[in-house]
């Protein structure tokens, strides 16, 4: 059974649409975002774009939170409706956020600029791999094929985290300045937030599906 239909028929009071269904569209926006600024060239992303993603994912989640609190929700997986879809938001904010960092700092080092592009359009690889396996947690009910999607997740999530170690080990060897330093530092700790966004929703969805159907 498909877990947008069977929570629509378990979870939600009513109405033309589904809160968890136009949560998901929020990971569609997302893979739109992270296509921008994965892209191997050029170096620094089309932020007026990414802007727009941004802006209306706030703009979704501030209309899905609406028809969430307004009664379309059972009450007792309403908290948890609301995290799923901060995290979502999340995951967009991080990939502004990491968007705004590359297009504020021009490295003026060519081989420290290749580096640094390199390491994000590995991270945004990975993010497109955990936002797909997201969206295919979406078309499942089977609580142990959702952990086992959730674990894909967490293995993505700890490639990241050893992306981010080493661009911190080569920050700490090879910046002789502040301001590549920190932009270095900056970079590698707002790619890996993107991909704890796609670890916390995966958390927050399978929380949800636990609590009606095991």
């Amino acid at each position: 059974m498909n877990i947008l239909r069977a929570l629509s028929e378990r979870l939600f009071a009513g109405g033309e649409e589904s809160p968890l269904k136009a949560c998901s569209a929020i990971l569609l926006i997302a893979r739109e975002a992270n296509a921008a600024i994965g892209a191997p060239a050029p170096s620094r992303p089309d932020i007026a774009n990414i802007r727009r993603l941004e802006q209306r994912a706030d703009d979704e989640k501030f209309r899905i939170a609406n028809v969430i609190t307004s009664g379309a929700v059972a009450p007792n997986v309403l908290d948890n409706m609301l995290s799923l879809l901060g995290h979502h938001d999340d995951i967009v904010n991080a990939i502004y956020n990491l968007a705004r960092e590359l297009s504020r700092y021009g490295v003026r080092d060519e081989e420290e600029d290749r580096y640094i592009r390199a390491q994000v359009v590995e991270v945004s690889r990975l993010v497109d791999s955990a936002l797909g396996t997201l969206l295919e947690m979406y078309g499942q009910a089977d609580v142990m094929k959702l952990r086992t999607l959730r674990q894909t997740i967490e293995r993505l999530e700890e490639t990241g985290d050893a992306i981010k170690e080493s661009m911190l080990d080569r920050a700490y060897a090879t910046s002789t300045a502040f301001q590549p330093f920190y932009h270095m530092i900056q970079v590698a700790y707002l790619a890996d937030s993107i991909l704890d966004g796609c670890e916390d929703s995966a958390d927050a969805l399978l929380t949800i599906v636990s609590s009606i159907i095991t």
